[in-house]
Parts: structure tokens; sequence; C-alpha cells
């Protein structure tokens, strides 16, 4: 019996010792806390989540050219819906980026050949009628053509030079590209910049006795046959587009503070919430978007003008428009499916449509589509992070995790679809379609769960959660 009197009093004092131990680390936490400097709310946890998302979602979306006729307020409105959309939909906004990205370099290519050509045979008119010279869909295919072959040539030229180059040991090209990744090139020729600028509607025809309007990539091409357009430098764009320099200055800082402090408190053993975790997905989606829109000019609001153009009847063919319900929800269906471009007639446009991507081929619609379904793959896994973390219930947890998983399985699903459909396995397309339709759901409601539990589970917080690291602070943010 005494030895049992003695068991019971050493677990009673064990116990004691551990409820000690944790009342001493709880105040220990408490004691940090007592410090501004050393701790944080779950208000500053919110605030710098919003400011974070919302500064990269604002500066990483490059919006078109808006109308030059349009007011103030209403182009800030159209701004700000864009970039609700990249909030909402950030996947389709990569997509949309990787296109326009495809399509500028096209775009460059095949025009900076059409410059040369016209430089060495003269610029290229077809018959006058009514006074006024017309340029054919015939002719520019001729162009085109004579343009690849011209390419095709100075491609090879290149790269036996770039051989000669290499073997003499010569460095100088490599320098020569690393110098104009931070530096704009001044020489008159087209650019990745400026198939970007085309595509955004930077070039604008204007006739006193109509109303302004872009012109349409293939339009610009006509001006470039017949010489009626004079190629910016590609230092004048980028002038176009520093009035956001401030901005972009703000939010590349904000996002650099909050990397660097959500890769900090793991290794000082501070806990992350998981509306910084979601945080961090979107800012790695974010940064994909702005890397794909890298040489795409940023808040440009005064398009190039051009005042003498030919007109192409073919893009001046009168079209009926209709208003009706069923138009609109079309028009809605073919942006979400990316094919509005076919739709795009320019010559009863006042600005390039919101989501305008130049009408890119098949193949790069593919490439497009798999780059962004890999992106969302990112930015499920990023998700995933937290699958070990505390929850403040059961149910939370198995949420988060089932819809974490899904974010990353149903893109993927939709990647395996693009390569069956590239290798026209027609029989497995089917099942595998009927199976993404129903992917697509779930999807949704499950970017939703975890957008409702990032907050949610902000009720329940470690003390640790509350603690910040110190030097982090020093570095500015919002």
């Amino acid at each position: 019996m005494p030895s049992l009197s003695r068991l019971s009093n050493l677990t009673e004092s064990v116990s004691t010792l551990s409820q000690l131990a944790a009342a001493v680390t709880e105040t220990d936490t408490q004691a940090k806390c007592i410090d501004i400097t050393h701790c944080r709310t779950i208000w500053n946890i919110i605030w710098s989540c919003l400011a974070t998302i919302f500064a990269c979602a604002w500066v990483a979306v490059h919006r078109n050219v808006p109308d030059p006729t349009s007011s103030l307020i209403r182009v800030n409105l159209d701004r700000v819906a864009i970039t609700i959309c990249a909030l909402l939909v950030p996947e389709y906004m990569v997509g949309w980026a990787v296109r326009q990205w495809l399509v500028a370099r096209r775009i460059a290519e095949g025009n900076e050949a059409l410059v040369k050509l016209a430089r060495d045979t003269g610029p290229r008119r077809d018959s006058a009628i009514g006074g006024e010279m017309v340029w054919h869909n015939s002719l520019c295919e001729k162009l085109l053509e004579e343009a690849i072959q011209v390419h095709d040539i100075h491609k090879q030229d290149a790269q036996a030079m770039e051989e000669k180059a290499t073997k003499a040991g010569v460095w100088m090209g490599t320098w020569y590209r690393f110098y104009a990744m931070f530096f704009p090139n001044d020489d008159p020729k087209w650019t990745t910049t400026h198939g970007f600028f085309t595509l955004m509607g930077g070039f604008y025809y204007l006739d006193p006795g109509r109303p302004p309007r872009p012109l349409s990539p293939v339009e610009v091409a006509a001006c470039i046959t017949d010489g009626s357009l004079e190629l910016p430098k590609e230092s004048d764009i980028s002038d176009k587009s520093k009035g956001d320099a401030l901005s972009k200055f703000f939010a590349l800082l904000q996002t650099i503070w909050f990397v660097v402090q959500s890769i900090a408190r793991p290794l000082q053993k501070l806990p992350l919430t998981k509306l910084e975790i979601a945080t961090l997905a979107y800012t790695s989606i974010n940064v994909a978007m702005y890397g794909f829109w890298w040489y795409k000019p940023l808040g440009v609001s005064r398009p190039v003008r051009v005042r003498r153009f030919n007109a192409d009847p073919a893009t001046t063919t009168t079209t009926t428009e209709s208003t009706t319900l069923f138009k609109k929800l079309e028009t809605l269906l073919k942006a979400v499916m990316g094919s509005q471009d076919d739709d795009a007639n320019f010559s009863k446009l006042r600005q390039v449509p919101a989501f305008y991507a130049g009408k890119p081929t098949e193949w790069e619609s593919i490439v497009a589509d798999a780059i962004a379904l890999a992106f969302a793959m990112v930015f499920g896994a990023v998700h995933c992070v937290a699958w070990a973390f505390a929850f403040p219930s059961h149910a939370e947890m198995l949420i988060w995790r089932i819809a974490s998983i899904a974010l990353v399985g149903v893109p993927a699903i939709f990647i395996f679809l693009i390569v069956l459909w590239a290798c026209e396995l027609k029989m497995a397309i089917k099942s595998l379609l009927i199976l993404s339709l129903i992917g697509i759901p779930f999807y949704l409601l499950a970017r939703v769960m975890l957008l409702v539990l990032a907050f949610t589970t902000l009720r329940s917080l470690p003390l640790a959660a509350f603690e910040t690291v110190h030097w982090i602070t020093f570095i500015p943010h919002i």
C-alpha cells in the first residue's frame, strides 16, 4: 500500500509539472506579445494577406488600351472588374497571358520580316478605288509568304554567325541579350513589346470624320506594307506605361516582404495561418501571370495615332449586332472558352475586347491551356502545404485536404484530356470529357470551401501564430 501511495504522489507531481510547463510556455508567449514589435493581431494577418493579394492582382493584370474617349471613372471601373476576375479565376488570366505572349512573339517576328521586305522592295499598294488605296488579303498572304522566307534566311544567317562566335569564344551576344532584358532597345524594329502593343490596341486610326478605333493585327500589317505606319521605339512605348511604376514598385516590395516572412516563420518554429497559405497560392499564380506579361506595357492610356490607313473591305463589312439575352450569353460563353477573338469586328469597336488575344492558332491555344492548367495545379499544391497543420476541428481538416486534392486533380484531368485531344484518341476523349464536366463544379466548390476555411480557421489560432519575426518588420511593407 505504501508503494501505491508513493506512485500516486509521483503521478500527481508529474501532472503538476506538465501544467506548470504549459503555463510557463503560455506566459512566455504572452510576455513576448507585450511588446508590439513582437506580436501581431488577427486584423494584422488579414490586412497583410488581403493587401498582398490585391497588390499582386492589380499590378499583374496588364489590361488592354481603353477607349481614348472614355472617362477616368469608366477606365478605373473596367480595371477593377478585370482585377476581380483575376482574384476569382486566376487560372483563366494565366491562359490569357500565355495566349497573348505566344501571339505577340509571332506578330513581332512576322512584322519585322514585313518591314525588312518593304525596306528592300518599297511600299506595296493595290489599285485605287474611289480615290482611296485598298489593301487586299491576297496581297497580304503573298507578302507573308515572302516574309517567312526572308525571316528563315535571316534566322539561318544568325545561327551561322552565332556558331562562329561561339567557336571563337566571343560572348558578346550573350551579354547583349542579358543587357536587353533590363534596358529597352531603341532600334526601330519589331520586338515582343511591339507585338503586345498591337494586341492590346496600341495603334488607333484617327480620321476627322469618323470615331477613333483600334487597328487589328492584320490592319497593322497592312500599314507596314503600304508604309503608312511609323514604328515607335520600344523606349517610347515603355514611356507610355511609366505611370504605374510606383504602384509596381510597392506591389513588388509587398510581395517580397510576404514571401520572406512566410519562409522565415517556419524556420523560427512559428506557424503560418491558412489565410497566409492561400495568399501564397495567389502570389505564385500572379507572379506567373506577370512573367508572361513581362514585355507587355502596363497601364497604357494613350495609343499611337495612325492618320492614314487604306482600309480593307473585308475588315469593314457591315454586320447586324444583336443585343438579345441569348447573344450576350453566347458572347460570355465564348469569352470563357477563349474563342471570342473570332467575333471581334474592329471596324465597329472603340477599344480592343477585354480578353482579346489576337486569334491564336490551335496549337498556341493548346499550349496556353496546358500551361494555365499546370499553374492551376501549382495553385492547389500550395494549399497542400497546410496538410498537417492544426485545425479547429477534424471536419475542417478533412474538408481542407479533400479540396486541396481537388485543386490538383481536376486540372490534371484536363491536361490529360488535352494530351488525348492532341493524339486524336476520340474514344478516350469522350469518357474523360464526361469526367471533366463532373469535375468542374467540384473544382469550383473546392475553391469556395478553401477560401471560407482560410478565414474561419482564424477563430482558433495557436499563441505562436501571433508572434512575429522581429527582423522582418524592418522591411518596408503595407
